[in-house]
């Protein structure tokens, strides 16, 4: 994706939370990127051309970061804690304030539109640590609900926002998972 892209599409979401989706215009665009009208439209025909790719550039975002927080990481646990803290500063960074009561038709399709790749990118990053809990507990898990709980509760932070106690018992999640496991694998042997 080229800088110029890359730039107008940030400055098209810095206009949606300023303007929301109804009220932005191209102009509104143009001024949030610093990018001139024919650069904006040698990329892009129309607002709605605009506002799919802004949908998939933070689609792919959220999908790129999942995987790179996973990668490389052997100990399942750390690879889960480090999956639960780039979700929540992803949600966070890419969330601006009263994001649903300035424009929530707009956010509520999107996020239907690719719960199952947000379930996706989840699923995969967290897939090596869902193999240990079943080697650990001696059966298997539904690792899909799992994620799909994980996901919901995460973009509920979206309608109420997190606040230090959340994000601190999201942050502490696989210290928790952690002692789960062992008390109840113990338990089980």
């Amino acid at each position: 994706m080229s800088p110029s892209v890359i730039k107008i599409l940030s400055g098209a979401l810095d206009a949606i939370a300023e303007r929301g989706v109804r009220r932005l215009s191209m102009s509104d665009i143009i001024e949030a990127s610093g990018v001139s009208r024919g650069t904006l439209y040698r990329y892009f025909s129309s607002k709605d051309d605009v506002l799919a790719a802004v949908a998939e550039f933070v689609c792919i975002g959220f999908e790129n970061g999942i995987r790179e927080a996973a990668e490389g990481i052997d100990d399942p646990i750390e690879r889960f804690r480090q999956v639960m803290q780039f979700y929540a500063r992803y949600t966070n960074e890419n969330s601006p304030d009263r994001v649903f009561e300035v424009e929530p038709r707009f956010h509520l399709s999107f996020f239907r539109s690719r719960f199952a790749r947000y379930k996706l990118a989840v699923h995969s990053a967290l897939e090596p640590t869902f193999k240990y809990i079943e080697v650990k507990l001696g059966k298997t898990i539904n690792a899909i609900a799992f994620v799909e709980i994980l996901v919901r509760l995460q973009l509920s932070t979206l309608l109420v926002p997190a606040d230090e106690n959340w994000l601190m018992l999201w942050n502490e999640s696989a210290d928790s998972l952690e002692k789960w496991l062992l008390e109840t694998a113990d338990q089980t042997v």
